[in-house]
């Protein structure tokens, strides 16, 4: 099937407020989808150790196969999502019909049914696909929607900033109140298991609230004109998928980011039970979120005026750094907070806002390779290359707490231990981002270039796929 869109109509230009309105009506989106996926990074392995009383190299398998399946499941969901036609849009009405489903999935994911054994195990593994699916089905088609919303590149990186500070107010929230809410639940102890699922049903009822909001503040805007959005057969997927270098060479940069991203996030909590001087959970891990969001207008600032390469290695360089610095001097805590992790979360906000500014890039690239506009194959790529990432993380996570001797039942865990966590956060990250500049630094793609190509798009007469 194929379907004609119409030319993008002449109108003025919308004030200030209707504009920011606009922004913010994307980005809160991300809040809710952040809720998700940070109570996930932060919390999964860590309640399948405490709560369910699992090994943490199990807990890091489990966490292994629902990412897994996760990263399998997006290619389908994004072929199918830009197929849509309706007169909600293409991609609004998945987060209308799809919001209530992950919320609902979420709750189940963090209860403790009563089985044991292999019962228990395959309860939790099916739990884990069955929610994975159900967010896929949300945030590929979100994440989709700003393809639609702005062809301007420099448009896309405000949007994309607005976005990352509605994400990491996400991430504020989880760190924030997630222990908080836990406490409460169980009377003052954090590993009680119907806690998790409680708090796990108020973080689904606000993230279910956000999705909402963003269905009802945002408006897919008409494709250039005479372009088609064909049915592409998987061959000719695949054909596509190849011919974009944009895009593979991301990939690359997407999966190696990523990979220190999430070896910080899920070792997050374990670093921090086992490190004497240090401030709460929750006081670190908020201390963080706010760094996160501190960093993600001063980022944006900064993106737009070094431009994105420059920025990315910038950030990345110092992310190795405060790495390198907690190696030295550890974690170098002021009133109980270790600096060279604030110094992390600060430079985390400058990669969500390079990132997904430069993913719609690559559609208007391939669209000028191929002829063919294929939005699902450029998210849907980035976000299997995220959670491949973020599995294989989660596995070695695991297999290193065990191979370290952490022992969730202990009280205090040992000096070794303790040091061996610190040495593996000091590193692995640092690695993870800063040989991630490599490929961003060859990636076909400008500010000046993707100007040129949406003038060739717009030309009557080009290929439009």
């Amino acid at each position: 099937m194929m379907s004609d869109q119409p030319s993008v109509p002449s109108e003025p230009a919308p004030s200030w407020s209707s504009r920011m309105g606009r922004l913010a009506g994307y980005g809160v989106g991300d809040f809710g989808l952040n809720i998700y996926w940070n109570t996930i990074a932060l919390f999964l392995v860590f309640f399948y150790t405490v709560a369910v009383g699992l090994p943490p190299d199990v807990a890091g398998t489990i966490y292994f196969v629902g990412m897994v399946w996760d990263a399998l499941s997006d290619p389908i969901v994004a072929n199918l999502a830009e197929r849509v036609r309706t007169k909600q849009g293409t991609y609004r009405p998945f987060l209308l019909y799809g919001s209530g489903l992950v919320g609902l999935a979420f709750v189940f994911l963090f209860w403790v049914p009563p089985f044991e054994g292999m019962a228990l195990l395959v309860f939790l593994v099916v739990m884990g696909i069955i929610f994975r699916t159900c967010y896929t089905l949300v945030a590929i088609p979100y994440a989709a929607l700003s393809a639609r919303l702005t062809f301007d590149s420099g448009e896309r990186v405000e949007l994309t900033g607005v976005r990352m500070f509605f994400a990491f107010g996400g991430l504020l929230a989880v760190s924030g109140l997630f222990p908080i809410l836990l406490r409460r639940f169980s009377g003052g102890g954090e590993t009680d298991p119907a806690a998790f699922a409680l708090a796990a049903a108020v973080g689904a009822v606000t993230a279910t609230a956000a999705i909402l909001l963003c269905f009802a503040r945002t408006k897919e805007e008409p494709l250039m004109a005479g372009t088609r959005n064909p049915a592409l057969s998987p061959l000719q997927l695949l054909k596509t998928f190849w011919a974009n270098k944009a895009l593979l060479i991301l990939l690359i940069a997407v999966f190696l980011q990523s990979s220190g991203n999430a070896s910080l996030m899920v070792s997050m909590l374990f670093f921090l039970e086992t490190q004497p001087g240090l401030a709460s959970q929750e006081t670190v891990l908020t201390a963080f979120a706010i760094a996160t969001m501190i960093g993600v207008p001063i980022w944006t600032v900064v993106i737009r005026h070094l431009g994105r390469k420059k920025s990315w290695l910038l950030g990345a360089s110092l992310i190795a750094g405060f790495g390198l610095s907690m190696l030295t001097f550890g974690p170098f805590a002021v009133m109980g907070l270790p600096i060279p992790i604030l110094g992390y979360g600060f430079c985390m906000g400058a990669f969500g806002v390079m990132l997904w500014s430069f993913v719609p890039d690559t559609v208007e690239f391939g669209q000028v390779q191929t002829g063919k506009r294929a939005e699902g194959i450029s998210f849907g790529a980035v976000l299997i290359s995220q959670k491949l990432a973020g599995a294989a993380m989660g596995f070695m996570v695991g297999q290193v707490l065990s191979f370290i001797g952490f022992d969730a039942a202990a009280e205090v865990q040992t000096a070794q231990t303790s040091a061996d966590l610190l040495v593996f956060l000091s590193i692995v990250p640092g690695i993870g981002y800063f040989v991630s500049a490599i490929p961003v630094l060859i990636l076909p793609i400008d500010r000046e270039r993707h100007a040129d190509m949406v003038s060739t798009l717009s030309k009557p007469g080009s290929a439009k796929g």
